[in-house]
This record gives C-alpha cells, structure tokens and sequence, in this order.
C-alpha cells in the first residue's frame, strides 16, 4: 500500500478513530476509579491553590513597594499587613506544592497500575481466544500492539492528570485576572485563544500521517522480528542481505519519512507558540505603561498579569507538547481494541456438562466445517463412531480435513452442520478446560519451553512430582538422554527446545503425554522425521502409551498406520474408505491399496 494510501482519511473517519482511542482508555482506566476520583479532588484543591499564588504575588510587591515608599508612621501601619501576605503566599505554595507532591505519587501508581493492567489483560486475552484467532493474525505484531498500548494509555492518563488541574487554574486566573484589569485579561485570553485555534487546525491533519507512520513501523519491525525467528531459514537461503534491504527501507525510509513530517509539524508548531507568547506579553507591557502610570492598575497588579499570562500559556505549552503522545496514544489504544474485542472461547457454556470420568468414545454425526462464511467446506458430511480404547488412523493427503477434524474432537472449532460427541454429550455442552485436559497430543513439530525438560515435561500437569516425571521419562525412553547430559532434568531446553534433536523432543512430548494420563490421545505423524534406532524406541513408547486410551493418529506415512483399528481414508472433505489395513487392501482400485503400494514401491 503506497504511503498516499495510507493517509487518506477523512475528518469523519480521523474523529471516529479518536473516539474509538477515547472509549478504549475508559475501558483500561476504569479500574483505577477510585484513585482518579481522589486525583481529581486533590486537582481541584491545587488549581484554587495555584491560580491563587499571582494574585498574591502581586499583592506583596504592592505592600513591598508601599513599605519602601512610607514614613515610619506608614512602615508600621503597613508591616501587619506585609507579614499578613508573606504569610498567605507561603501557605499558597506550601498547599500546591504539597498537594502536587501526593498528586504525583498517586499519579505515578495510577500510570504503572494502568501499564501493567493492560499487559497482563492484553496477555490473558490472548490466552483465551479461540485458535482460529490466533491463526489469522501475526502474534508478534499483536503483542507490540499489546506493550505499545499499555505504556501509550499510561502516559495520556499522566498528562491529563498534570495538565488538567493546570486548565482549572487559568479559569481561576482569568476570573482574577479579570478582577485587575478587563482590558488587559482579555489581551490575554485573546492569545491564549489564537494559540489554541492555531493547534487544533495543525493537530487534526497530522492524525491520518501518525496512524501511517505507526502502521509503516508496526509492519516493518514485525518481518525484522520473523526474519530474525527464523533465522535458520533465512541463512540457509542466504537472504541476509534481501532482509536487510526490505526491514531498512521499512524503517529508515517510509517510516522515517512519515515521522520527519510529523516532526516537522511540530517544529512549527513550536515556532508559532513562542511568537504568540511574545506578541502577548509585548501587548500587555506596552498597555501596561499608560495603566501604571494613570494609576489605572500597581505594579503588583502588573507582576500578577504577567505571572497569568505565564500561567494561561504554560498548560498549553505542555499539553502541544504532550499532545503527540496522547494522539499516538488514542491511535494504537483504537488500533489495539481489535485485540480486546477479540471474542474469547467459552470454556464454560450456559449449563455446562462436566463428565466426571471420560471414557473416549468420539462420534462425528453428519459434520461439515469450514473455516469462514463463503469458504468453501473443509468437511462435508462425515459420520462415523469410535469406541472407547479404539485406535483408528486419518489418512490422506495434506488439505483434506485431517487435522481440522481433530480440531473439532478438542473443541477448538465447533461444525458448521451436525455434532461432535465425546462419550454422548455434544462439544458444544461440553465444559472445555476439562475436556481439553482428557486429551493429550504428541505432535510432528513438537515445540518446548525455553525451560528445563523437568518443567517441559510437567507443563500440564503441575501437581505431578519428580518420582512421576522419572516414571514417565522412563516409560517414553527419554531417561537415558536425559541422564546424560551435564545437567539431566535441570538441563534448559532453548527456544522451542532447539538444543535438543526431534527425536528427543518426541520423548519429551510422549514423557508429558503420559503424565497427562489422557483418555484420548491424538498422534500427529510423531515418528515422520526420525531414523531408524531412534522411531523404533518411539515407537516401542507411544504403544505402552496407546495402551487403554482412545487414540487418532494422522498419518501421511501408511506403514505407521497398519496396526490401527481401523482407518479412515479422507478425500476431499469426506470418508471416502473406511476400515481396517487389511480390508482397505482388498479394495480393488482403492484409495488407501494405490497409496501403500506407492509407499512401498510397487507401483
């Protein structure tokens, strides 16, 4: 998409898109209520304080000037009323000052306690929704969103709640400020006025060019961080210098380019307030001359105008330069709400049926799936029923509904027509956590945790002790791997458990699928990439951990298929053979009888 595709947005859609930041923030704000509510009392307390203190400024130049002016008559008539002032100014600025103390330690509570919220509800959603969420989007670039978000909205809460009370204060200053002199007040508001009209004319525009550069790096940064994941591929086809290429020119040019505008704008920005200022501040000295002089207004009164009108600016300056922050802020916050208002799977359904033991048996009646409204089906019509303990094998070839149907026995998918049954009762009644926890998995591509095989092997069960996962290690043939490393269980396993073979990863996915004790158990092509010595002690493993449990195995290789039970051949969606090694080879012509003999060279 071309960067002048990117920033056509209409005003409509830029003010759309902040409401949506707006409403988000509420979302991730609100449990913080009560301490915002305090914020905003104590806010009120420090702007009467603050808007106060130039008031009385002025008043105890007045007295200063009176007191070095007078006779002594006139110093002692006067000195009450200099300590009276001394006095009321330090107490104005001892209350802001304290007030404003507390207000930044609850403000800080509030920014971490908001940051940390979302990371941790960002992560739990994620967690919870279902596994067709988590295969259309890239993971990596949601959870940037994620962590970008939690210290974005921390940082608006943060400004609003320093700048916010300083808004009240120019109220307060106005209305004072007014009390001295109409005329020059309303100089003030006038610049204080074209200041703010100059910044939201200029601010609005830059929205479109900030949602732009903020997708440009999100897109970027995300393939540096798959070209860096999969960096075996990338040196293997030694494209190092093709991903180097592509990430710089995300970054360091389309990127850059939308950010230098950006800054650019606010360069202006910048220019244009320090001349407002000026302007202002020139208007009211050159009217001050006359008003001083014809006793119109003192020259305290002169030193509190001019404290307001670094009051009335001093806001505005901070909240133009926090306003790119809190924009970006509502930009990402708005961006990430596709995440949060991801639906999240319901493991607990409205009366919610919990077998209190499973024995295994799976029937499929007339199920059709697909993965989307106008796609076409991935099943069509299957039924069949497997008994408790049985093993049977889905065979055929890649794309044709293997895998998606044991998807629907684990309920991460439900049927577009008909119903899964697990021992009788529909998945869809079923309470999801505790089907999920009958059923165990040793996959192809087995991927561990970036911890010890001890805790790689209990993840799943975390009440199992030591003498159980030795048990189990022992009856997967893994013990005598482990006992040879320097460390043994207390060996770290890598990312994805890298610093193990795939044949060692197999034993460590079978050591945790029998501590899992499952009453179904699914194999996914387990022994596809191992030599000889090594699938025959995963083989002599996985036939201990068949024993008793209801068991799939998807097979692209039929000689790991033989001794099943039966064997469903799937075609396009459908069963389209349907028994055991030795009836589907007397099938002349069959699916299953050309595959086994193209397996094994007869053909």
């Amino acid at each position: 998409m071309s960067e002048e595709k990117q920033t056509e947005k209409s005003p409509h859609t830029e003010k759309e898109e902040m409401k949506k930041g707006l409403r988000a923030i509420w979302r991730h704000v609100w449990p913080f209520k009560k301490e915002l509510t305090v914020l905003v009392f104590l806010g009120v307390i420090s702007a009467l304080a603050n808007g106060f203190v130039p008031y009385v400024t002025g008043r105890f130049f007045d007295t200063l000037i009176e007191l070095s002016q007078g006779e002594h008559t006139l110093v002692t008539s006067t000195l009450p009323l200099w300590g009276v002032l001394l006095g009321a100014w330090v107490f104005v600025q001892l209350v802001a000052n304290n007030i404003d103390w507390v207000m930044d330690r609850l403000r800080r509570r509030v920014d971490t306690g908001v940051s940390l919220n979302i990371q941790t509800n960002g992560f739990i959603h994620l967690l919870r929704a279902p596994l067709v969420y988590h295969k259309s989007v890239h993971i990596n670039g949601v959870m940037q969103k994620i962590g970008a978000t939690s210290w974005r909205v921390s940082a608006i809460v943060r400004t609003v709640a320093e700048v916010a009370p300083q808004f009240l204060s120019i109220i307060i200053g106005i209305t004072l400020a007014a009390s001295i002199n109409t005329f020059l007040a309303s100089i003030l508001v006038a610049g204080v006025v074209l200041y703010a009209a100059l910044l939201s004319r200029i601010l609005l525009p830059i929205v479109a060019v900030d949602i732009a550069a903020h997708k440009s790096w999100n897109e970027g940064w995300d393939d540096a961080a798959q070209a860096v994941m999969q960096i075996e591929s990338v040196k293997q086809a030694a494209t190092e210098d093709y991903e180097s290429h592509a990430v710089s020119n995300a970054l360091m040019v389309r990127t850059a380019r939308l950010w230098e505008q950006i800054d650019r704008t606010w360069s202006n920005i910048g220019f244009f307030q320090r001349m407002i200022v000026l302007a202002t501040q020139l208007a009211i000295f050159i009217f001050s001359v006359q008003f001083v002089s014809n006793g119109t207004i003192t020259v305290g009164e002169l030193v509190a105008l001019n404290g307001y009108a670094m009051m009335f600016f001093g806001p505005f300056v901070s909240l133009g330069h926090s306003w790119q922050t809190i924009q970006n802020g509502l930009t990402i916050a708005a961006q990430a709400e596709e995440i949060f208002d991801a639906q999240e799977e319901v493991y607990e359904p409205k009366g919610a049926i919990t077998p209190e033991h499973f024995s295994g048996e799976i029937v499929f009646e007339n199920v059709s799936f697909t993965y989307g409204e106008g796609q076409p089906d991935v099943l069509s019509g299957v039924d069949f029923k497997v008994r408790a303990g049985e093993v049977v094998a889905f065979v055929g070839e890649s794309g044709v509904g293997k895998s998606t149907a044991i998807s629907l026995i684990s309920g991460y998918y439900f049927p577009s027509k008909g119903r899964v049954l697990v021992d009788g009762v529909d998945t869809r009644k079923l309470h999801l956590t505790n089907l999920r926890k009958n059923i165990a998995m040793v996959p192809q591509e087995v991927a561990l945790f970036n911890n010890t095989i001890k805790e790689n092997i209990r993840y799943g069960s975390p009440s199992a002790s030591d003498e159980d996962i030795i048990r189990a290690t022992h009856e997967a043939h893994a013990d005598e791997f482990i006992a040879a490393m320097p460390l043994g269980y207390d060996t770290v396993v890598g990312e994805r458990g890298v610093k193990l073979s795939v044949g060692q990863k197999q034993r460590v996915a079978i050591a945790r699928a029998i501590l899992r004790d499952p009453k179904i158990l699914i194999l996914d092509e387990p022994t596809s990439a191992l030599d000889s010595e090594t699938e025959r002690k995963v083989s002599e493993a996985l036939e201990k951990l068949m024993k008793g449990r209801t068991t799939f195995i998807i097979a692209h290789r039929l000689s790991t298929v033989r001794k099943a039970d039966r064997i469903f051949v799937i075609e396009k969606g459908k069963i389209a053979e349907e028994g055991n090694h030795d009836e589907l080879m007397k099938i002349k012509n069959g699916i299953y009888r050309h595959s086994y003999e193209l397996h094994i060279g007869l053909v």
